[in-house]
């Protein structure tokens, strides 16, 4: 089954703390009550920015359906009664969410700015070919070459349910193989893909095949032209 997918894409500068009267009337009180509580005012914007989003995008696909919220085991978000599956993912400045009615969808977006020892880590998350794969990389190449697979294993945990309790190391990908994935977590057959994305790398995961809608949004989380320096091939 081929899944379709609406990825919105938006920036949350400048305008995060002002929410506009329409996406403020999709958000039910104890919503904003939850965002109330965030000690950063920029924080508590921005999960109101995302969170009325994805009432508006769902109360568009679902009209009348009372949209009731739970989590998954592993703490993943979504829809009890499964009428359309979603996933957010944040880094930096942007926010995706991903959309799809087919079947779980898994979005993960690294932008790779955080100063950290990548082979270490590497060496403790990853599967042993992997490290090793990442670190014959030309110590140039070794930051952006970590950040592709984390979003890569991060976006399939997630789409499998079971987040980064599942265990990155038992999702494994061989670079050198164009990407093939070994899945030790389940019998499903994954599609995961991925771009360059500013600093960083931009990835996807469905079960079975899929297709991409991208949509970009402006402040006002209304759809725009696609910024010329930021092009998506997923």
């Amino acid at each position: 089954m081929v899944h379709r997918v609406d990825l919105f894409l938006f920036s949350l500068t400048g305008e995060e703390t002002q929410i506009s009267p329409d996406l403020q009337a999709c958000l039910p009180a104890d919503e904003r009550q939850h965002a109330a509580r965030f000690t950063s005012p920029g924080r508590a914007g921005q999960w109101l920015l995302t969170r009325a989003l994805l009432r508006r995008e769902l109360g568009r696909r679902l009209p009348g359906h009372p949209l009731h919220f739970g989590t998954l085991a592993g703490g993943k978000p979504c829809l009890l009664d499964d009428a359309w599956y979603f996933n957010l993912t944040h880094s930096g400045d942007w926010a995706v969410l991903a959309l799809c009615q087919e079947g779980p969808v898994g979005v993960d977006l690294e932008l790779g700015r955080r100063a950290r020892d990548l082979l270490k880590l590497a060496r403790r998350f990853f599967a042993p070919e992997e490290s090793q794969w990442l670190a014959a990389l030309p110590e140039p190449s070794q930051a952006d070459g970590f950040y592709r697979l984390w979003a890569r294993k991060e976006a399939l945990l997630k789409a499998h349910g079971g987040g980064l309790a599942a265990g990155l190391e038992n999702v494994i990908f061989h670079p050198a193989q164009e990407w093939r994935l070994e899945n030790r977590l389940d019998h499903h057959t994954y599609e995961v893909s991925d771009s360059p994305f500013q600093e960083g790398w931009l990835a996807l995961a469905t079960r079975g095949t899929h297709h991409l809608a991208i949509h970009w949004l402006d402040e006002r989380l209304e759809i725009c032209p696609e910024p010329p320096h930021l092009a998506i091939n997923l």
